[in-house]
């Protein structure tokens, strides 16, 4: 005969009542006299198995059951996984903080249906107590867009501040505009006062969308230091409904980004017309008696030879006009100051649409440059339009630093008084 060595679960088991007639069969009555006189209050330890010992009835009623069985199982391999996908998303706290709201009702919910603590419920969601009640304090507040109290983030913007973004975004008007252009806009305007990020972010999560624009490489282009320094032009095709295609060209500034003069014909657009357009150009803002070098830009087509270089060469001024042809082996940088104009005209201003037919054409043309040269606010301008800077302003990214330090320190005021909110009863401190 020989000794058995039981497994120490067994003896649990037993002593618990949960193993079967047939298992107690196969235990030695001394075996099972011996385990009966265990006085578990009396070993060492035995608070902390306490708790495990008082479940255990519990565990026999789900033993008994199949389906309890099946079902404990069931929530146990889903708690297993929610919790293994919860620890590759550790450092995503952006994701717990969007659910926080169902994971709080949800812990609190399994907290009274099963009678078990709130800690208790906070480990078996994988979160801990201080994460529960951190977010429990958060008052969610439905006017905000970020659903933040305004008494306990008295940082973000005021609601009329939103709502004068959120008027932006859904004026007709403004549609197609960029992101930058509307800050602008309403910088300038005084409807909205902060930094053009914070701007953006509300903009984005009030709904604003970016137009749909072909794609294509940034091409390197040339940056000039002054005025009249470098001038662009190039010809674009512009369908209308009823009048066919029409030829459209703008001479534009570098420095200032400002569109010159244009013109446009349902004719052929050769190098007659190209000089003719510079001619206007040079009338208009007197470069003939500009001191200091002018080049023009333009591509290698042949309405940028012919008549128009040989106007070029004939110049006789003070001036040294010098046209070059871009995107060659002496010359690599792009005519991509032209190629925006024309993409602005088509997708930011036309949205995608086409003129009824020439005198339309001509009207829009002359509301774009309008709007291109007075209401835009390029991003490298900071909030000046291009005319501005044709006319002697100088690009300035500080130039609203002290109004929006300004506007920050009374917003925070106004948010720290505001009680117009849901949850307003629940905001007073």
């Amino acid at each position: 005969m020989y000794k058995r060595n039981y497994h120490p679960l067994v003896i649990i088991l037993y002593a618990s009542g949960i193993l079967d007639q047939e298992q107690i069969s196969q235990i030695p009555k001394t075996t099972r006299y011996n385990w009966n006189q265990f006085k578990h209050k009396n070993y060492y330890g035995n608070e902390w198995a306490e708790n495990y010992i008082e479940q255990f009835d519990a565990i026999k009623d789900v033993f008994a059951s199949k389906f309890l069985f099946k079902s404990l199982r069931f929530l146990a391999e889903t708690r297993k996984g929610y919790l293994n996908m919860l620890g590759e998303l550790v450092h995503n706290k952006k994701l717990l903080k969007l659910h926080a709201s169902k994971i709080i009702s949800s812990i609190e919910h399994l907290a009274s249906l099963s009678n078990v603590s709130v800690n208790t419920s906070c480990k078996y969601y994988g979160v801990s107590k201080d994460w529960y009640y951190t977010q429990k304090r958060k008052l969610v507040c439905g006017l905000s867009p970020f659903q933040k109290c305004y008494k306990q983030h008295p940082n973000q913007l005021s609601i009329d501040e939103v709502v004068a973004i959120e008027n932006l975004i859904v004026d007709s008007n403004h549609f197609g505009k960029s992101k930058t252009t509307l800050y602008y806009h309403a910088l300038i305007n005084n409807l909205v006062t902060c930094s053009k990020s914070t701007f953006f972010k509300y903009a984005s999560s009030l709904g604003y969308q970016k137009p749909k624009r072909f794609k294509q490489p940034i091409k390197k282009g040339v940056r000039a230091s002054r005025t009249f320094e470098w001038l662009h032009v190039d010809i674009t095709n512009i369908s209308t409904i009823e009048d066919g295609v029409q030829k459209v060209a703008f001479v534009k500034d570098n420095f200032s980004r400002a569109i010159l003069h244009y013109s446009s014909t349902n004719g052929k657009a050769g190098s007659n017309f190209i000089k003719n357009l510079f001619l206007e150009t040079f009338d208009k803002y007197q470069l003939l008696n500009k001191m200091n070098p002018i080049n023009i830009l333009s591509d290698g087509g042949s309405e940028n030879k012919g008549e128009f270089l040989t106007w070029i060469q004939n110049i006789q001024a003070p001036p040294i006009v010098t046209k070059i042809t871009a995107q060659t082996k002496d010359f690599p940088f792009s005519n991509s100051m032209s190629e925006s104009t024309h993409r602005i005209y088509k997708t930011e201003f036309m949205r995608g649409k086409y003129s009824l037919n020439t005198q339309t054409h001509l009207q829009d043309l002359k509301q774009f440059v309008d709007y291109y040269n007075h209401h835009r606010y390029p991003t490298e301008l900071y909030g000046y339009t291009t005319m501005e800077i044709l006319k002697g302003k100088v690009p300035d990214k500080d130039r609203f630093k002290e109004q929006i330090q300004e506007a920050r320190k009374k917003r925070i005021e106004v948010n720290q008084k505001f009680n117009d909110c849901v949850s307003a009863i629940s905001c007073k401190f």
